[in-house]
Formats: structure tokens, C-alpha cells, sequence
């Protein structure tokens, strides 16, 4: 093949291959991290990041009549909440609010919040929580001079 022909065929190459690529926009990844995955609702995002947070307690309450939270509505929610509870977040519409925890709700305040709102609950299973705790447990005795384990972090 002649020189100028060569060059020719690869202008012709190149010049085709971006047509083509332009009649097909790009795919772009969306917030689940896939290109053609569907896209998750706020609400859905957000019990997602409560589970990426690892939290064994997950709640989502709204009220029954479907309006937004009130008030006295979200504080209602964080008296009847464990002290220790991690998370509040409130929907972006205001009408849900979700709970992230690592401490089981006294039972009578979560009874005092279902019979007031509707509840979803996203907990981990009980016996995941409870396995998860022994496995802490043995990691905590391991590194803690008080229960027999040597302090790795201490070299006296």
C-alpha cells in the first residue's frame, strides 16, 4: 500500500471512529455505583447509608396521616430514642425520620413510637446483633490487661 494511501485509510479510521462514538453518549455511573442500575430514591439511599454505617438499629418513622413531621413530632421521636442513639436524619421532604443505632430502644418507648407513627424497621436480625456483640467481646478481652489478654499496644 502506497504511503499517502496508508495515511489516507487511517484519517478514514479515526475520522469514523469518532462519528461513531458521538452517536452513543457516554454511560455514566450513577449513585449506586453501576452505569445502568437504577437509580434509588432518597429513601432508599438513606437506609442504604444506614447499613453502610453498620448500625444494628435501624428505624424510619412518619406519621400516620402522611404529612410532614411537626415539632413536636421529631422531638417526641428523640425523648422515646435510646440516649445513645447515633443518627437522626430527616427526609428531605420532612415527612420521615430515620434512626441509626447500635443500642436496642427501651421496649416500651418503641411501643409509645409504633403506636404514634408508622414504623419500618431495617434492624439487622437479632441473631446477626448478638453475634456480632460476642465477636467484639472476644476482639475487646484479647487486647484488655483486666481480662487476662495481653495489651499489644504497650511494650513495657
Amino acid at each position: 500500500m502506497h504511503p499517502l494511501s496508508q495515511k489516507f485509510a487511517f484519517l478514514l479510521f479515526a475520522v469514523s471512529a469518532i462519528l461513531f462514538s458521538a452517536c452513543f453518549p457516554p454511560e455514566e455511573p450513577n449513585e449506586n455505583g453501576g452505569a445502568n442500575l437504577p437509580k434509588l430514591t432518597d429513601f432508599q439511599r438513606e437506609v442504604r447509608s444506614l447499613k453502610t454505617a453498620d448500625f444494628d438499629y435501624i428505624f424510619v418513622f412518619k406519621r400516620k396521616d402522611g404529612d410532614a413531621l411537626t415539632a413536636d413530632d421529631k422531638q417526641f421521636i428523640k425523648e422515646k430514642a435510646h440516649y445513645a442513639t447515633n443518627r437522626f436524619t430527616l427526609s428531605e421532604d420532612g415527612k420521615a425520620v430515620f434512626t441509626g443505632s447500635n443500642y436496642k430502644f427501651e421496649e416500651s418507648s418503641l411501643e409509645e413510637l409504633k403506636a404514634r407513627f408508622d414504623f419500618q424497621d431495617f434492624s439487622k436480625p437479632p441473631e446477626q446483633i448478638e453475634k456480632e456483640k460476642q465477636s467484639r467481646k472476644v476482639g475487646n478481652s484479647e487486647n484488655n490487661p483486666d481480662t487476662g489478654g495481653a495489651d499489644k499496644g504497650n511494650s513495657n
